[in-house]
């Protein structure tokens, strides 16, 4: 099991197509890591989505895709993000598999966050 932060897109690097960009750590089901992390969240127990996209090479600012966060905390698993994705059956079932929450599938609560915090400039950009 994992928790951490993710991206959702629809995109290809290097030829390969990619549905998820995580960043994550393994975790134990109160949320302690099982292994050394960093973490960079303000709260110091999860990662921060604008830090964590500076470390990649992208064309796009860290708020251009819709992105969430899988947070473990007390045996209780929840995942927050944009309702695009908490509405799209298909990307839940690859933030099940991508954070290997198969087993626990059905005690997630899935937590649809439409304020600023999670909005995304894609959705401003399309045709």
């Amino acid at each position: 099991m994992k928790k951490g932060i993710f991206w959702y897109c629809n995109t290809s690097r290097y030829g390969v197509e990619e549905h998820i960009i995580p960043v994550f750590v393994e975790c134990n089901i109160d949320g302690t890591a099982l292994e050394d992390v960093e973490f960079s969240s303000k709260s110091g127990t999860n990662f921060n989505h604008k830090k964590e996209w500076s470390k990649r090479n992208s064309e796009y600012p860290y708020n251009y895709y819709p992105r969430g966060r899988v947070e473990i905390r007390k045996g209780k698993i929840k995942v927050f993000a944009n309702p695009v994705i908490i509405e799209d059956e298909d990307a839940k079932r690859i933030i099940i598999d991508t954070f290997e929450l198969l087993e626990f599938e059905d005690q997630i609560i899935w937590i649809p966050d439409g304020s600023t915090h999670y909005k995304y400039l894609a959705q401003f950009t399309r045709d």
